[in-house]
């Protein structure tokens, strides 16, 4: 919570970049685990080309997309520009490592606390406007191995080797979380997340320093993510675009519902803890709709320690596996081929 404070781009910037930097550096050479896979298989076999998924996509496709938010000057309010409707699944995570752009559609995700490719002004609309950019596929952050701390000076190559590398000196190169390596590398590397928008000469002179600039305006830039202390939308910008797609989203799937008797629906949610219970919350307030509606309706809840109802009047429409996500999708995947 301490390292996650806006307010630290300005009074600590090796800090706060040290740490948003490696957790950049890591997540873009992590690869998302085969869950992932697992899942988005399970999406085009069956919700990408339902009945259900057809008359989701009609609904969509008729209804407006819009936003309070608008580009007054070069700098657009949106990263990038998304083509095309969800059908019948949609992704809601609070994750911010945009790993699902390894595979799913733009269009079928929903970031509510935003993602560490996607940039704004530090002193947010309020001061500056809107306008969100996505930070170069060749970027990466120089953070010092020892400290963790990444100054607005690049260091040399050779300060960042880990140490037993070939003229190496200092300590081993250390990192937030644990980092796979090898063959484990991100192959996928947001293939489904859109090119940037952002004119050129402004992307160049944002990330010109291992400190981000606004692209507008340039004072000092950070990760568009939601950070502790932040309420409201005066220093976080959320993706105007995102918020919009999943309004029209949930209310095309409450038509579908009213319309549909007895549609089956499940909420598959893994690894959504108490400490930030955003996912959690939402997932039980769509449970209790859907169920209002009609539906046949079940959540799934997955998490190692914390399975249970949160809400006690919906507990016999909620399944509880103690599990981690991936053992039991692996689990799910391999028993699938029995209940076709």
């Amino acid at each position: 919570m301490d390292l996650c404070d806006p307010k630290l781009v300005h009074q600590e910037p090796p800090l706060f970049w040290g740490f948003w930097g490696q957790c950049f550096n890591d997540y873009r050479t992590t690869a998302p685990h085969q869950g992932y896979e697992i899942l988005s298989r399970w999406v085009e076999q069956r919700f990408h080309h339902s009945e259900t998924a057809q008359r989701m996509r009609a609904i969509l496709s008729s209804s407006c997309e819009t936003s309070e938010y608008t580009s007054f000057d070069s700098l657009p309010a949106e990263p990038y520009e998304v083509s095309g409707h969800a059908g019948a699944f949609y992704v809601f995570t609070s994750n911010v490592d945009a790993h699902h752009y390894d595979w799913f559609q733009p269009y079928e995700i929903r970031e509510c606390h935003g993602n560490v490719e996607l940039y704004q002004c530090s002193f947010g609309r309020a001061r500056c406007g809107p306008g969100l950019w996505r930070a170069p596929r060749s970027f990466r952050f120089a953070v010092e191995p020892g400290s963790l701390l990444a100054f607005a000076e690049v260091p040399t190559p050779e300060a960042l080797r880990p140490a037993g590398a070939a003229g190496a000196a200092g300590p081993a190169l250390r990192h937030v979380g644990a980092v796979a390596s090898g063959a484990e590398r991100r192959s996928t590397l947001l293939r489904y997340m859109p090119e940037g928008q952002t004119p050129e000469h402004l992307l160049a002179r944002s990330f010109s320093e291992n400190h981000p600039k606004c692209a507008r305006c340039r004072a000092a830039a950070r990760p568009a993510v939601l950070m502790f202390g932040e309420w409201g939308d005066k220093e976080w910008l959320d993706s105007p675009g995102q918020v919009s797609r999943w309004s029209n989203f949930m209310q095309g799937l409450g038509e579908v519902v009213a319309a549909t008797t007895n549609l089956r629906c499940v909420l598959l949610e893994i690894g959504a803890g108490t400490r930030v219970p955003t996912v959690r919350q939402t997932s039980e307030q769509i449970l209790e709709v859907l169920l209002s509606g009609g539906a046949n309706a079940k959540l799934l809840r997955v998490n190692p320690k914390d399975a249970e109802p949160d809400d006690a009047d919906l507990a016999e429409h909620i399944l509880s596996f103690q599990s981690t996500g991936l053992e039991f999708l692996r689990a799910v995947d391999a028993l699938l081929p029995e209940v076709r």
